[in-house]
């Protein structure tokens, strides 16, 4: 449609050239008329940059192992960090079923409070692997990381440095 047409569709109904001068009730009007000559409506909703569902206070939850706890202040601390997208207690669940469920094992895991201690201390190591590797990546483009250091003395320097 141009817009000479489009203006004087919005005079007919409502009265006004622009739309930015209707009300909400006008607006209305003006979408159903668009929508009966055969226009497609998407409405688009803002996505929140903030997770969905943070992880819950160690008090809070039963957990089968208090390794559990530990591998949320790890996920807690590289969301912090900034090293990942989404810091939420559920992508810490779809993390956990795509590194501890396979197809040999009886039971599936749905969430991290249902690690027994040896599947719960896997998983805590492999998120320590990556977050010493993450954050020795970004260190060593200003100074120079010795990659023997211990993960919580790297937490300790990088807390420190950036």
């Amino acid at each position: 449609m141009d817009d000479l047409s489009y203006r004087e569709m919005l005079k007919r109904l409502t009265n006004k050239t622009s739309s930015t001068k209707c009300t909400v009730v006008e607006l209305h009007k003006v979408l159903h008329e668009l929508q009966t000559k055969g226009a497609k409506v998407k409405y688009f909703a803002k996505r929140s940059k903030k997770p969905t569902a943070y992880s819950p206070a160690t008090g809070e939850t039963a957990v089968k192992s208090q390794i559990a706890h530990k591998i949320r202040a790890v996920w807690i601390t590289m969301g912090k960090h900034g090293f990942l997208n989404d810091p939420s207690e559920k992508a810490l669940n779809a993390y956990m079923r795509k590194v501890i469920n396979n197809k040999t094992r009886p039971t599936i895991l749905l969430n991290v409070s249902a690690l027994e201690a040896g599947d719960a201390s896997y998983m805590l190591e492999i998120l320590k692997k990556w977050h010493k590797r993450v954050m020795i990546k970004a260190l060593s483009k200003s100074c120079t990381v010795d990659p023997k250091i211990s993960y919580d003395e790297l937490v300790e320097w990088y807390n420190e440095v950036m």
